[in-house]
């Protein structure tokens, strides 16, 4: 894990991962060559919640926890993707992201994933599936811990102004 990768192998690693299958290749290339390499030992913080959002990850290998406010909330491995592109410009970090094991990251800066999206709309599509996915995967686990009574429910759909099926 030590030594560099090159342009091709970060492309390649970028065609593999799933939601970025049908992203074209030529668009992947020019990601890969924005892409930092960030590297981590166990233990160590990539970033903290709170501070400045350093754009989005994509795990090559390793593991990283997210906690917000001391909860874990997500466990990122390989191929999984972080980052917080559509809060507002200058928002901070929701998340404290710590290396549970020797961990390689693709770091794109916000303005290199914004003008790919520009520039490719299947880089879009998949920066949106990628976030549905994540929303569907949030609220069956909201569903579930109410069904468990380890959570209170939300409300009624008129406390929440989400209009009921007719």
């Amino acid at each position: 894990m030590n030594a560099t990768l090159t342009l091709v192998e970060k492309t390649v690693f970028l065609k593999s991962v799933e939601v970025l299958a049908q992203v074209p290749t030529e668009a992947l290339a020019q990601l890969a060559a924005r892409a930092l390499e960030v590297r981590a030992e166990p233990g160590e913080i990539l970033f903290r919640e709170g501070e400045e959002d350093q754009g989005t990850f994509i795990m090559v290998e390793g593991l990283v926890e997210l906690e917000k406010q001391g909860t874990l909330v997500r466990v990122l491995k390989e191929g999984m993707t972080q980052g917080e592109m559509f809060l507002a410009d200058n928002e901070p970090h929701q998340y404290t992201a710590t290396a549970r094991a020797p961990s390689l990251l693709l770091n794109l800066r916000r303005p290199d994933v914004l003008d790919a999206m520009l520039e490719y709309p299947e880089f879009g599509v998949a920066m949106v599936r990628d976030l549905a996915l994540r929303l569907h995967r949030l609220t069956a686990r909201v569903v579930e811990l109410e069904r468990e009574e380890k959570i209170a429910p939300v409300g009624s759909a008129e406390d929440q102004a989400i209009e009921p099926p007719s």
